[in-house]
């Protein structure tokens, strides 16, 4: 029923700027922003498996880098569409990585739905194993390189407006797709494994992880405006699709993961506008995805990892918990073009069938 509103929203609102004339407001804009928050990739068993093994892995990566933007949009009455692109630009170095395999025990607890809507209940964490014991544990840098892209849609009621510059106090509905790649890498690798004897020591680059997020987003949200000054606030559930490709490069092998998921988006954008064109903004974004899926292997180089090609699917739960900071400037461009005045032959002074001369 979700996805069957989203696309009717979407088409309505590109069913009537085609059947009318496109309005003359548009605008664009550029930002900058700070990210933070994690990703974590986990998979696991509590109970035994046909080896006889209670076990899992967990690798975590962290969600701060500098996103660089613009922006774009178009509104005509109470319609609005606005997307835009949002990038590290190149791979940049973020905070500390982890990779863990751990032991599960039979008090050892697993928390895989976060949205369970049947019991109106909500878990905000982005792990799903806890009781755990690290048998292997690596720690390391980590660069990351992203780029989002997205398209929104809204529908203003009553006395809310799309223009930013006018008076607005009202609710909108909203729906949205947002499609993101983004791609870790893990090195200067400190391993330890609990062995006999134990391990540790670097291990130098450890794994690249590669991801394609797809969301598809709907919600409410509401506009105010104080004078030069407007508070703009969404609340957007979402369903998604993931694809990871996690590459371990010291055992050359890959885990390769569909998932399905849920989450949610809340912005809140706090604005002035300082002319009759230009506005300033700063906007904060709150993200949640968790997803179930499962995973194939391929490649490897021990026995047990070319095994492993043959042994089917794996559980897999991808979630993420991030936020983002974004300032901006934006700017509304006046597209209005005076129609062409009719002037008739006689008024410029020209007899029918007479042609006019320069005179020299």
């Amino acid at each position: 029923m979700v996805p069957f509103f989203s696309f009717f929203l979407l088409v309505s609102f590109i069913f009537s700027f085609l059947t009318d004339e496109l309005r003359s407001e548009a605008y664009f804009g550029a930002s900058i922003g700070k990210g933070g928050g994690e990703y974590v990739f986990e998979t696991g068993n509590r109970f035994p498996n046909l080896s006889g093994i209670r076990g899992g892995s967990r690798i975590s990566f962290p969600r701060d880098p500098i996103f660089f933007g613009i922006q774009t949009g178009y509104f005509k009455n109470k319609w609005e569409v606005k997307g835009g692109i949002k990038s590290t630009l190149w791979y940049q170095q973020v905070s500390e990585a982890r990779d863990e395999d751990f032991a599960l025990f039979t008090v050892s607890t697993e928390r895989a739905t976060n949205v369970a809507t049947r019991e109106f209940s909500y878990y905000d964490s982005v792990t799903v194993y806890s009781g755990t014991r690290n048998f292997a544990d690596g720690k390391g840098k980590s660069t990351l390189g992203e780029n989002q892209f997205e398209v929104f849609g809204r529908f203003y009621f009553k006395d809310a407006n799309p223009d930013l510059w006018k008076p607005s106090d009202g609710f909108f509905l909203t729906t949205g797709l947002r499609y993101s790649y983004f791609k870790y890498v893990f090195y200067d690798v400190i391993q330890f494994i609990d062995g006999r004897p134990p391990f540790y020591g670097p291990i130098g680059l450890g794994l690249t992880f590669s991801n394609d997020l797809t969301e598809l987003f709907y919600g409410l949200g509401y506009r105010k405006t104080f004078e030069n000054f407007y508070w703009d606030a969404a609340f957007m559930p979402s369903q998604g699709i993931i694809k990871t490709r996690d590459f371990h490069v010291q055992r050359s092998i890959n885990f390769l993961s569909d998932n399905y998921g849920s989450g949610w988006l809340l912005t809140n954008e706090f604005g002035v506008t300082f002319s009759d064109s230009f506005l300033a903004f700063f906007r904060l974004t709150h993200h949640r995805y968790f997803s179930e899926g499962r995973f194939v292997s391929r490649g490897g180089l021990t026995q047990e990892d070319i095994q492993s090609n043959f042994a089917g699917g794996f559980r897999s739960h991808i979630n993420i918990k991030d936020y983002n900071f974004d300032f901006g400037i934006v700017h509304k461009w006046d597209w209005n073009i005076p129609e062409a005045e009719d002037f008739d032959d006689e008024s410029k002074g020209i007899l029918p069938g007479k042609s006019k001369v320069r005179k020299r």
